[in-house]
């Protein structure tokens, strides 16, 4: 019996497999499978010479700087003069610093038209940052409306089943 273990059937049911007779009769001989890739063909497939892949190309430079302006005379400014204001600045002290002046010169020069504008807006600013107000006391006069309904159901509740 143990004869017919070792017999290989002359025909099987399965297809035959090329890879287990191989290694069968050669098991010292494993060839490595090597994947070549034909690189000129996916250059010109994935890389065509004409695609551009969304990438735009500007020509202006970074930066809005103009370097066909001559040097020689920056905004014209006078040395003299920009020392003499620096000196004058330096005497008075930083705008942050100094009193707030009343807002009826500002007034005064403004039209009736830009006066009317000015208090229009002033009310409407007003009106919203007391917005937030307005509804505390809308949250607070439900919220008594609210306990009123609950007293009076309360009341109507108790008298009904008393009769």
């Amino acid at each position: 019996m143990s004869e017919n273990l070792q017999k290989r059937p002359a025909k099987g049911i399965l297809k035959n497999s090329s890879s287990f007779d191989k290694q069968e009769c050669q098991p010292s001989a494993k060839k490595a499978k090597e994947t070549k890739w034909d690189e000129m063909n996916i250059i010109a497939t994935y890389h065509p010479p004409g695609k551009d892949y969304g990438h735009m190309k500007i020509d202006e430079p970074k930066t809005p700087y103009n370097y066909d302006v001559d040097m020689d005379n920056v905004d014209g400014l006078n040395a003299e003069e920009l020392a003499e204001k620096i000196r004058i600045a330096a005497d008075k002290p930083p705008k942050v610093f100094e009193p707030e002046s009343d807002s009826s010169d500002e007034e005064e020069e403004l039209t009736e038209e830009e006066k009317q504008r000015r208090k229009d807006f002033e009310l409407k600013r007003k009106k919203h940052y007391n917005e937030f107000h307005a509804l505390q006391m809308a949250r607070k006069l439900l919220e008594e409306e609210e306990d009123d309904d609950e007293e009076e159901t309360s009341t109507v509740h108790t008298s009904s089943t008393q009769n």
